[in-house]
C-alpha cells in the first residue's frame, strides 16, 4: 500500500498488491469520507457512530441535522462553526399614526430565541425619519415595531419594505 500524492494518509493499492476489491474501496471511502462534512441527524448519533476505528480526529467536520450547524473536532470536543442565520423582509402599511407593528415568523424555527436586527429599507417620505426594532422575539418569530422619531407626527406609508436578519450564536 501506498498513500496519496496529497499527503492525506489515504491508502491507495500498489500494482504488487494481492488484488481486493473490497479493501481498495474501503480504503478510498474512509480516507475521503474522514476528510469531509459527515453528516449526522444528532450528536447522540454521530457519538454513536464515530467509535473505534471511525472515532474522530481532530480537524473533521460534522453537519448536524437537528441543530442545522457545522462542528469541527478539537482533540477532545466538538466546536460549533457556524451560526445559524436567516433573513428576509416584509412590506408594511399603515394610515395617519406615528408607530406601525406587524408580525414575521420565521421559515424554520431556532432552538431558542436568535438575535433578530431590523432595517427600514426605504428613506423616504412617510418613513424619513422612521427607525425599527424587534420585540416579542421568539424561537418560531417576532414582531417588527417602526416608529416616528417625533410621537407627535402622524404619517401614512404604503409598502414600505423592512428587512430583517436573525441569528443563533
Amino acid at each position: 500500500m501506498s498513500t496519496d500524492d496529497f499527503g492525506q494518509d489515504i491508502n491507495v493499492a500498489e500494482l504488487l498488491d494481492a488484488p481486493n476489491a473490497e479493501v481498495l474501496a474501503k480504503n478510498l471511502a474512509n480516507g475521503l469520507a474522514a476528510r469531509s462534512i459527515l453528516v449526522y441527524d444528532s450528536a447522540a448519533e454521530r457519538s454513536a457512530t464515530m467509535i473505534g476505528p471511525a472515532a474522530p480526529v481532530e480537524g473533521m467536520h460534522s453537519y448536524l441535522k437537528d441543530t442545522k450547524r457545522l462542528y469541527e473536532y478539537h482533540g477532545s470536543v466538538w466546536r460549533q462553526v457556524s451560526s445559524l442565520t436567516q433573513q428576509g423582509s416584509v412590506n408594511m402599511s399603515w394610515s395617519n399614526a406615528n408607530s406601525a407593528t406587524v408580525n414575521v415568523t420565521f421559515p424554520f424555527a431556532f432552538s431558542a430565541a436568535p438575535n433578530v436586527f431590523t432595517n427600514i429599507a426605504s428613506g423616504n417620505g412617510a418613513v424619513a425619519r422612521w427607525s425599527s426594532r424587534a420585540f416579542n422575539v421568539t424561537a418560531t418569530g417576532f414582531t417588527v415595531l417602526l416608529y416616528a422619531a417625533e410621537a407627535a407626527t402622524l404619517t401614512s406609508g404604503s409598502a414600505i419594505p423592512v428587512q430583517w436578519f436573525a441569528s443563533l450564536n
